[in-house]
């Protein structure tokens, strides 16, 4: 087996139900990439896998959330393929963007209170668990604490969303 060919498996391979792809520690590992140039060959590698790829529609992305490298459909054919997982909830989709937010704020999670407070809901509890049922986060129904699964970053492109955030808002000011 040659090395595209191992880090392909890595990348397509299912962890758990949320999870899936492969760190750049373990992809390291496994093919003995070490040293001061470790960097400049992971990368090197994830581009030539890359752009063999590319004509069959997939995509090698990285999952900010969980630090996975992983194998994806084109955006514009999962687009098409992949229909909203909220369906006719836009609560959902809000209250999961203002946990993602609130998140990313806290490093890691953030609280029920916050929560309820920037989405200005009273009734946020029932959102939050179907969330938590739809594997998006972790509820500590005890402790009152909210954090992000790994799901999300597959799910979502974070770095996109949030760079067409900064854009929106700077064409605001």
């Amino acid at each position: 087996m040659n090395e595209l060919s191992i880090v392909m498996h890595l990348l397509s391979r299912r962890i758990n139900k949320y999870q899936l792809g492969a760190t750049k520690e373990e992809i390291c590992e496994i093919l003995n990439i070490s040293g001061k140039h470790q960097t400049s060959l992971f990368n090197q590698l994830i581009i030539n896998l890359s752009n063999y790829l590319k004509v069959l529609g997939l995509n090698i992305r990285y999952n900010s959330i969980d630090s996975h490298w992983y194998v994806s459909y084109d955006p514009e054919i999962s687009d098409i393929v992949k229909a909203n997982p909220f369906e006719d909830k836009p609560r959902l989709a809000a209250s999961l963007f203002t946990i993602l937010i609130s998140c990313i704020s806290n490093l890691g999670s953030t609280n029920i209170s916050e929560i309820a407070k920037l989405r200005k809901k009273k009734g946020i509890l029932s959102d939050l668990r179907e969330l938590e049922k739809s594997g998006y986060i972790n509820l500590d129904s005890d402790s009152g604490e909210v954090c992000l699964t790994p799901l999300v970053g597959y799910e979502l492109d974070i770095n996109h969303l949030l760079t067409n955030l900064a854009l929106k808002m700077k064409d605001e000011d």
